[in-house]
């Protein structure tokens, strides 16, 4: 079995080679790496972003339903639907008279209500 450490692409000696567990915002990752790499990590050497590149996601949260905002329009009645176009037509806003109505209107809209 050949390692590769993630964050360089060299291979790794398999009694050298790491695996970090770690959480970025709700989600987990992990990634291969070297003892050397692993120090650079723990002295804050490495950036999130080029971590987050090197990872492999391996689970974590999800958007789930009672996270959503009330800014969201899916499934909102027509009467609701109807009551927003008005709004943005008479704000300036341009939205069709059918179909999914813009997040960033659906926000405007609560915004001002």
């Amino acid at each position: 079995m050949t390692f590769v450490d993630d964050l360089d692409g060299r291979e790794l000696d398999p009694q050298d080679a790491q695996t970090v567990s770690w959480s970025w915002l709700g989600v987990d990752y992990e990634l291969d790496v070297s003892s050397t790499n692993l120090d650079k990590i723990e002295q804050g050497k490495v950036t999130v972003a080029k971590l987050l590149k090197a990872s492999t996601r391996v689970g974590g949260r999800r958007r789930s339903p009672s996270a959503r905002t009330k800014t969201n329009s899916g499934g909102a009645g027509s009467s609701v639907n109807a009551s927003i176009r008005e709004w943005a037509a008479d704000n300036g806003y341009e939205v069709s008279a059918r179909g999914r109505i813009p997040n960033d209107i659906v926000e405007a809209y609560n915004a001002a209500h």
